[in-house]
């Protein structure tokens, strides 16, 4: 996501994979093509799969998996079928606990 701002918010198709020490700023790969639906869907897709976001009915449901880097993740009024509902997950040391509200229509 932090890269997004050095492509116009347009995430190349690949990095070139320099160290950001290296460089200050990411390199896309030099065949990279920027206008790569997959590219750009994959932040917005590892979020899901963080907080573990699956529609059921009327409902959606959160069963978050945080990775131990991550010590919160919150989404705020996910529209839906559901009605608008927010997604939180927190990392209290080892433990992770996690939050929902839906309010249906």
């Amino acid at each position: 996501m932090q890269a997004a701002v050095y492509f116009g918010n347009r995430l190349p198709e690949a990095f070139a994979g320099y160290p950001r020490e290296l460089t200050g700023y990411p390199v896309e790969h030099p065949s990279a093509c920027r206008r790569q639906a997959w590219a750009t869907g994959a932040p917005l897709l590892l979020i899901r799969t963080m907080l573990g976001l699956e529609p059921r009915g009327n409902r959606l449901t959160v069963d978050a998996a945080l990775p131990a880097e991550i010590g919160w993740l919150e989404v705020r009024g996910i529209q839906g079928r559901w009605g608008s509902t927010d997604a939180v997950a927190r990392r209290a040391g080892a433990a992770a606990t996690f939050a929902h509200s839906a309010a249906l229509s």
